[in-house]
């Protein structure tokens, strides 16, 4: 199986190094100094006390690539909107292609029947660009849970060698993805991949709430995400946030407080940094727009009234505008 990892940070690097050390014929797209390191030295996983090096082919220009069984599109949000033109080399009618990121994704609007329409926000209209060259029935929508950070370049950390999970379904039910084999390759290559009961936009909200409460909460203090279980009135902020976050799915048609245990997600909190503080330090472009306004948007389409997400989304919004990282 020829696989690309277009966009490999640490989310893609990890996936990469998993599904190489798995016997997958394993490409990446990346770019800078993690790119040079790569090439000379090796893509390097370290989980626990193992430590994986693998030696993929690896590129900054896909066109050096032929069209490949799947890619994993694992950017964050904020780069999407330049890459639809440069995925066109990777792609045969037949190519999956799963898009992993945080928040709600572009493609959330597509396919979507019997539900209350979406707000018109902006993110959507990446749709056009991507569907010019891609059919729905070949997109996969995917929801991760992985701590992962870039050590150095080359070089990956996993921070949650315990809870390593992608989640993957078809965003329109007349999908083409053969998903089993495709979850299969997964759990070989040692990433828990179960499949979603239903829509997989139910897990995407899922996801959605534990960014928009934890990694936002992490991101106001200064924090690791686990300082919603270690501070007391934190906690209690958290717990207001994932309430309203419960309505607001369940507004849009994803009732999904059969899958989300507040008590056990804050016990599996990871004591890591949320990628939108690592992007907030280091000063790269920050997905505000797709973790914390969106659901915001969601909620007001809806006429429900979100004060605890409302005092967070003012307030990390102003952050990240402040240092130019969202727009």
């Amino acid at each position: 199986m020829r696989v690309c990892i277009f966009g490999a940070g640490a989310v893609g690097s990890h996936i990469a190094v998993k599904l190489a050390n798995a016997g997958m014929d394993v490409s990446i797209i990346a770019r800078g100094g993690h790119l040079d390191a790569i090439r000379t030295r090796g893509l390097t996983l370290l989980q626990a006390d193992k430590s994986w090096t693998v030696h993929p082919t690896a590129c900054e220009d896909p066109s050096e690539l032929a069209p490949q069984d799947i890619v994993f599109v694992t950017l964050k949000a904020t780069g999407l909107a330049a890459i639809a033109d440069r995925l066109k080399p990777l792609l045969s009618p037949q190519t999956a292609v799963a898009f992993v990121q945080n928040g709600i994704p572009w493609w959330y609007p597509v396919g979507l029947h019997d539900k209350p329409a979406a707000p018109d926000l902006p993110l959507f209209k990446q749709a056009d660009a991507f569907l010019a060259d891609l059919s729905p029935t070949q997109i996969i929508g995917g929801s991760i849970y992985s701590a992962n950070a870039v050590v150095e370049p080359g070089v990956v950390r996993n921070n949650s060698p315990q809870q390593n999970r992608l989640s993957m379904g078809g965003i329109t039910a007349q999908c083409t993805i053969d998903m089993d084999t495709l979850r299969a390759t997964l759990e070989k290559a040692g990433i828990a991949a179960p499949p979603p009961t239903g829509d997989i936009r139910e897990l995407i909200w899922y996801k959605l709430l534990v960014n928009m409460s934890g990694s936002a909460i992490a991101l106001a203090t200064g924090n690791k995400s686990s300082i919603s279980r270690q501070d007391p009135e934190l906690e209690t902020i958290y717990r207001r946030i994932m309430a309203e976050g419960l309505q607001i799915a369940a507004a849009h048609g994803f009732p999904i407080d059969h899958l989300l245990d507040v008590d056990d997600v804050l016990t599996r909190i990871p004591d890591h940094k949320p990628s939108l503080l690592q992007d907030y330090e280091l000063r790269r472009p920050m997905e505000i727009g797709e973790i914390v306004r969106a659901p915001h948007a969601f909620a007001r389409a809806a006429g429900l009234e979100t004060p605890s997400l409302d005092v967070l989304c003012a307030i990390v919004t102003r952050m990240a505008r402040d240092r130019g990282l969202y727009g």
